[in-house]
């Protein structure tokens, strides 16, 4: 594969947020319709540290806004509850992490604590002193209705305000989220008590072509870093915090779908080994893209076939592989009569010139149903059918047509 080289400087050039160079080499180009932080970014590598991330993205703020307002990890459409895979998730992390934990009483706060089903599994492995923040109002609301678990709204940018030190940060899937990653851990170490740990856990660049989810999904409108074990244990250096243990595991984000997983343990003092190159991303990216590539014929076979007939269909979900397949395969070609999304802020908006309706709107409706995500396929199909006996067809982005009784 040949790598296009960016030009250097230009005003949307991103620094690298493992290194800080500006060097870096184009490897795809993501493009969305109408994406609800921007129309699409370079993915680059970094021809000083080896590391992966979109260039020409939006702002912090920015996306600290979006963030306030758009969390996917509400689980509207499942009552704010997390998923039995969310917690087996959980429960590994929790195992990952105890050995290392010299006291019960470690007091330990969640950063993107989402609806707070950790730091409710802590809790109930014994560690009652916990505490989360979430730029999410809606997720802070599910998780103390559901866990009773204390959570506060604010982003990165507000931890400087917060008094409290702490025993254990955790940072799960939340730097892959941050332009100024470096900035956020810098800031995170701040709140550490003397001999704490940050826990970091990032999708693993490395094991991404082996475990099969929508094609290009990793580089959605959210995702601006890529990291491998070797590019996050390097940025954790950067920031003067040495790995205690790191992991490589992959978890079942719902079934069937798998994600890999790099995550460390981290303590701050003066870094004892020399910064190394990352060699192992450039080659990954280069198989996830072209499992990526096969992966979207597949699609699109889907899309042809719909296409063709021009039956009536609605569309559940607004997301990211929508809003990719619309700028990419003409999509709103098809006969779509609405989209459909769970998720509130887009309810009243439109996409593709059709209107964007909520989940409840299906009651009543005769259209077959084109459920276009892979991780929640099930769970939404499952909704579907409890909200409406109707006969319809169920159509999953894999091609399989499933009928209601």
């Amino acid at each position: 594969m040949q790598f296009a080289v960016s030009q250097l400087n230009s005003p949307s050039a991103r620094e690298c947020p493992v290194c800080d160079s500006l060097h870096r080499r184009i490897v795809h180009r993501q493009i969305f319709e109408d994406g609800p932080l921007n129309d699409g970014y370079d993915v680059v590598i970094c021809e000083s540290c080896g590391a992966a991330y979109a260039d020409g993205v939006f702002s912090q703020a920015d996306m600290d806004r979006y963030y306030s307002e758009h969390s996917k990890y509400s689980y509207s459409h499942a009552g704010g509850a997390e998923s039995p895979w969310d917690f087996a998730r959980f429960k590994r992390i929790v195992e990952q992490i105890a050995p290392h934990l010299v006291s019960r009483e470690a007091r330990i706060f969640d950063i993107g604590c989402a609806t707070g089903g950790l730091l409710a599994t802590f809790k109930e492995s014994g560690y009652g002193n916990v505490l989360g923040v979430d730029p999410s109002p809606a997720c802070v609301a599910a998780a103390r209705e559901l866990y009773h678990i204390p959570v506060r709204i604010g982003t990165l940018a507000q931890l400087g305000n917060f008094a409290e030190r702490f025993d254990l940060i955790l940072l799960v899937g939340v730097i892959e989220h941050l332009r100024e990653a470096k900035a956020a851990i810098k800031l995170a170490s701040c709140l550490l008590n003397r001999g704490g740990f940050i826990y970091c856990a990032v999708p693993d660049v490395e094991g991404l072509a082996d475990c099969p989810n929508a094609p290009y999904q990793q580089f959605s409108t959210e995702h601006v870093n890529f990291f491998s074990g070797s590019s996050l244990k390097r940025l954790m250096q950067e920031c003067g915090l040495n790995e205690v243990e790191s992991w490589r595991w992959t978890v079942e984000w719902r079934s069937g779908v798998l994600e890999p997983i790099a995550s460390g343990l981290y303590m701050a003092g003066p870094v004892r080994e020399s910064l190394a190159f990352d060699e192992i991303t450039r080659t990954a990216l280069e198989r996830y893209l072209e499992f990526s590539r096969l992966e979207d014929l597949n699609l699109i076979a889907v899309i042809e076939t719909l296409k063709r007939s021009q039956e009536p269909i609605l569309v559940w979900g607004a997301g990211t592989l929508a809003r990719r397949l619309l700028a990419t395969a003409k999509f709103g070609d098809m006969n779509i009569v609405a989209f459909i999304d769970s998720s509130r802020h887009f309810h009243g908006k439109s996409l593709a010139g059709r209107p964007i309706l909520g989940s409840d709107e299906v009651v009543g409706r005769t259209e077959s149903i084109l459920i276009c995500s892979v991780t929640f396929a099930d769970e939404i199909a499952e909704l579907i059918r409890k909200m409406n006996g109707s006969p319809r067809r169920i159509i999953s982005m894999a091609g399989e047509m499933r009928k209601e009784d």
